[in-house]
């Protein structure tokens, strides 16, 4: 896979830059996280500096492969342009179904965002003739939008595949730290939170075979609880997930890494457990972790030199419930280990604690895209990067 600090620019005039400003907003389309936006500037800022005419591709949402105003960027663009810096340019979905991309080749703008690439039926279907009518006009196309990498979606597999293409500087930082997950020889530990098992079961099995320590926690850890044999009330559980635990627990023994589990709960009721009493409790749920389990992570975490955490261990959305997230993102953020964070609801526990990204090894924008490229197999947007044209 080339890097972009490797291209020759000489002949290179005009840029398609697949980004991703798939972002949060309130009900006044105000922008709540502009995190993604601000991974893709050192790119744009980059492109723009060799004077080359920029192309943006994005998704917003997922509207059905057509118009819909509520997933427009018209309401966007200027505040993508303010975090940028730069003055953005919005390509309508009315004139690029008739016309194109002659408006973006003949007005005098250095920067252009295409409408919402969703609209457009050709980029679901990753249609062959879609990618061509972008990429016949482009010199180069950069892919930085890791987090939209484990679609099979044209801007994302089928475009990189028609011209020159390379990842952005992000989208290279996000490679390397998987790449580092997986085959570093340091001493690993994965945290891994959120709700559901099977989302998370071929990342937890790769994980076995690298890491020496995994800690469960979230609502994901009451179904591991369950399948040991402990009440867990009427907490959130995954029906079916005892097949996909046993295969768990199978390659961790097999791999020889240990799976922990919380040592006490904080319940709905604001009371703390310790998890044997649970069984002579009533009507309860468990919704985040307490002192003895954050006990255990510190002694799991002081001994690790590489530590991966992706998905919060409570109900981050009350703030109540946020504790032991909130907890372990200042935890992590002072210790002396390689610390590397996996997106998705992960980050807002690093912004409850009001800690900077800075402060940790990497920090990942990708959710669903970092927890599949932990997996076995390389995601769509890698492969369209590693072949050769």
């Amino acid at each position: 896979m080339k890097s972009l600090s490797e291209i020759n620019f000489n002949n290179i005039k005009t840029v398609g830059i697949r980004v991703d400003f798939n972002i949060p907003i309130d009900e006044n389309f105000k922008i709540t996280d502009n995190t993604r936006i601000l991974r893709a500037r050192d790119t744009i800022t980059f492109v723009k500096d060799q004077n080359c005419k920029i192309l943006l591709l994005s998704h917003f949402g997922r509207p059905k492969k057509t118009f819909d105003k509520k997933f427009s960027f018209q309401t966007l663009i200027n505040q993508f342009s303010e975090v940028l810096d730069v003055k953005l340019n919005l390509l309508t979905y009315e004139s690029f179904s008739k016309n194109g991309l002659s408006d973006f080749k003949n007005l005098n703008h250095q920067i252009t965002l295409l409408e919402n690439i969703r609209f457009f039926k050709g980029e679901i279907d990753n249609e062959l003739t879609f990618s061509k009518l972008i990429t016949n006009e482009l010199d180069l196309y950069i892919n930085e939008a890791f987090s939209a990498s484990h679609r099979s979606h044209s801007s994302v597999n089928g475009m990189p595949k028609n011209i020159t293409s390379v990842p952005g500087f992000n989208f290279e930082k996000e490679v390397l730290a998987i790449k580092e997950i997986k085959n570093s020889s340091k001493k690993k530990l994965a945290i891994i939170g959120g709700s559901k098992v099977s989302t998370k079961i071929n990342t937890l099995l790769s994980l076995t075979k690298s890491c020496a320590n995994i800690f469960i926690g979230g609502a994901m850890a009451n179904n591991f609880l369950k399948f040991k044999g402990i009440s867990v009330g009427s907490s959130l559980l995954e029906e079916g997930s005892e097949k996909m635990i046993k295969q768990i627990y199978a390659s961790a023994l097999e791999k020889e890494c240990e799976i922990h589990l919380p040592l006490d709960v904080v319940l709905d009721n604001e009371n703390t457990s310790t998890i044997d009493k649970l069984s002579s409790l009533d009507h309860f749920k468990m919704l985040d972790l307490s002192e003895e389990s954050l006990k255990l992570l510190t002694s799991l975490i002081h001994n690790s030199e590489l530590i991966l955490w992706n998905g919060p261990l409570g109900k981050i959305e009350d703030t109540f419930f946020a504790k032991g997230s909130i907890e372990l993102a200042k935890l992590l953020s002072e210790v002396k280990a390689e610390v590397i964070i996996g997106g998705g609801d992960t980050l807002l526990a690093i912004n409850l604690a009001g800690i900077s990204f800075d402060k940790y090894h990497f920090v990942s924008t990708a959710g669903g895209a970092f927890l599949e490229a932990l997996e076995e197999n390389d995601l769509p947007g890698i492969k369209a990067l590693s072949q050769d044209l």
